[in-house]
């Protein structure tokens, strides 16, 4: 057995209980439950260090073991528990403090772990850094890597003292006689801004900070991944967040803030853990009925705030051109789209085209460039079996395979229907989501998806808004699959129902089929090809391979956009065809602005030319050829 392994065992003589730890993840290597309420075997202890010689060691602390450890991970921290009267001869130095050992009291009360930078300061010092591990927690034990024991001169481990309950102090010398003069407030410590950020807040500052050009934590070098997303998941449960809506939010926080995640086991485990402690550690938090009924009074946040001034141009600029669209230039990360259209103009078949075109990684879709695959959770609420098939079919034989980047979600799948207007249906949606793990979250129909709505309400499109801005937050895109009205004679329909539905929209895109008929198009409220100045249909028919034919065109014209930028144009042209020969299926468009520069490019035209026959700036069509 390896010297780790030897000593495991020493300690496990002592009467604790131990388990191995992981060297490359400081995550326990099995789930280590059992082993709060009984020892391992001495077999046990010598079969993990032979098969794992390099594992750390570390200690469950708790009743069993007799043992409740003070973490103190920095300078301040250390202050805080002396001042605070935590002193131990029985020390061990970390990596970047000092452990203090202490006798757990075995009195029959439960002392769950803390944590300093989100304690409320009412069981724990709200000092960040400072952490207590005592029932359901575990540390790791000097023989580990960067860990060794520091005992007093004279002392050994077994002078252990008794734990003694932290609570704050307010000193009164007479009850009866109490003036604000003699209260010592001198072990108070003042509350800085930052205390007064949330651990989302706290990462995002602490990565624009040391992070600036990736706006990513790298992996290792002390920055705290666990403890940080563990100290989100804490904060989320006592906001009421459990199942699968917490697991959706610290995925995201994840993905937000880290470029390596955690492995999912050990992600699941972390969301688990803060449930479950939060129910053995305050089970008077819980009804009968197992629902959560608290909810922590947060102070409202007196700190300073960021605000952007004129000097913060360049470098928001600079933040914004190094975005990564999934799909340029309407779809970028963490948005809110809005595509509609009339009955059978092809929203949904324009929508599942792009969708099936990010999944499969094509490098454009149309006039749209997409920068690399992106995973989409398509909820249908309208489509039947067959026409799914079909349309699955079609994405396959002309975008290539998606394997589980695009994967749809319809009623007829498990015979049963998700309500997105009630509480079981969000929480459903909210599985799908940690199950899938989008980029992408299209609902199609919004109609269907909230049956019932009453889509003139303004209160009513606040439940929609309300669920969309969630997603979005969470760093999903939604793209919302509406109708509009039936065309009049002044033009278009527009999207049915209140106009609050355009509050939360950043983009918006109106889908119009055109027709080469005159009366076809007027029998189906559509557009009919010779109002444009210069007909589609024949532009878009010279664009597909020898025999093959054109079978349907459609607008995709601009509504609301709140962040317009160079490389949008305010209509484009998509249109399908197929072979005559062998019914292969082909996807033609008009050319973006950006597309047409960097043909002309290629024909030997200079960089101003281009930028004068194009109304583009030079500069622009410099970034746009140089990409």
């Amino acid at each position: 057995m390896s010297d780790k392994g030897n000593l495991a065992s020493e300690y496990l003589d002592r009467g604790w209980s131990i388990i191995p730890i992981k060297p490359e993840s400081k995550r326990p290597r099995f789930s280590w439950k059992k082993y709060q309420d009984e020892l391992p075997t001495p077999e046990e202890v010598e079969d993990w260090w032979r098969d794992h010689p390099d594992d750390e060691i570390a200690i469950i602390t708790g009743d069993l073991s007799g043992v409740v450890v003070v973490d103190c991970d920095n300078e301040e921290a250390a202050a805080a528990a002396a001042a605070a009267g935590m002193t131990s001869p029985v020390e061990a130095t970390t990596r970047r403090g000092k452990h203090l050992y202490f006798a757990h009291p075995r009195d029959g009360v439960r002392r769950g772990p803390r944590a300093g930078n989100n304690s409320r300061g009412a069981d724990w010092p709200r000092i960040d850094g400072l952490d207590f591990r005592g029932d359901g927690s575990y540390a790791l034990l000097p023989g580990s890597t960067n860990y060794a024991w520091a005992i007093a001169t004279g002392h050994d481990v077994e002078d252990m003292p008794e734990w003694k309950d932290w609570k704050p102090r307010v000193a009164c010398d007479d009850p009866h006689h109490f003036e604000f003069a003699d209260l010592d407030l001198s072990d108070v410590a003042v509350r800085k801004p930052d205390d007064f950020l949330d651990e989302w807040e706290r990462t995002a500052k602490y990565v624009k900070e040391r992070f600036p050009s990736t706006l990513k934590i790298p992996s290792g070098l002390g920055n705290s991944r666990n403890e940080r997303i563990m100290n989100y998941a804490s904060e989320c449960v006592l906001d009421g967040v459990f199942g699968a809506e917490l697991r959706v939010r610290c995925h995201a926080f994840q993905n937000e803030f880290f470029e390596e995640p955690l492995g999912e086991s050990e992600f699941e485990a972390t969301c688990r853990s803060m449930e479950e402690a939060e129910r053995r550690n305050h089970p008077e938090r819980f009804g009968e009925d197992g629902t959560y009924i608290y909810k922590e009074d947060k102070p409202i946040s007196t700190g300073p705030r960021r605000l952007i001034t004129m000097s913060d141009a360049d470098e928001l600029m600079e933040r914004s051109k190094t975005r990564e669209y999934l799909i340029e230039p309407w779809l970028p990360p963490a948005t809110i789209c809005q595509v509609y259209g009339y009955s059978g103009h092809g929203k949904s078949m324009f929508v599942q085209h792009a969708m099936g075109c990010l999944a499969t990684g094509s490098r454009r879709f149309g006039p749209f460039e997409i920068a690399k695959p992106g995973r989409v959770l398509y909820l249908d609420f309208e489509m039947g079996m067959g026409t799914i098939a079909r349309r699955l079919s079609e994405l396959r034989q002309m975008h290539g395979e998606a394997e589980d980047r695009l994967q749809i979600w319809a009623p007829f799948v498990d015979n049963s229907e998700i309500n997105l207007k009630t509480n079981e249906g969000r929480q459903e949606l909210a599985r799908l989501v940690d199950e899938v793990q989008p980029d992408v979250v299209v609902i199609d129909t919004i109609r269907s998806a909230f049956p019932g709505l009453a889509e003139n309400s303004a209160d009513e499109w606040a439940k929609v808004n309300s669920l969309a801005v969630r997603l979005r937050n969470a760093g999903m895109s939604v793209i919302l699959v509406h109708h509009s009205n039936k065309p009049g004679e002044n033009g278009m329909g527009r999207e049915a129902g209140s106009t609050n539905q355009l509050t939360v929209l950043d983009t918006q895109i109106r889908v119009a089929q055109v027709f080469q008929d005159e009366e076809t198009a007027k029998q189906n409220a559509a557009i009919h090809d010779t109002t444009y100045s210069t007909p589609v249909w024949p532009m878009l028919q010279g664009a597909l391979p020898v025999m093959s034919n054109l079978y349907m065109v459609m607008e995709l014209r601009y509504g609301k956009v709140r962040e317009w930028t160079e490389e949008h144009d305010r209509v484009q042209w998509v249109g399908f065809g197929a072979s005559t020969v062998t019914d292969e299926r082909h996807l033609v468009s008009s050319r973006s602005t950006k597309q047409r520069a960097k043909e002309l490019a290629l024909t030997g035209e200079s960089v101003d030319m281009i930028a004068n026959r194009l109304s583009r700036p030079q500069r622009l069509i410099e970034e746009w050829l140089s990409a």
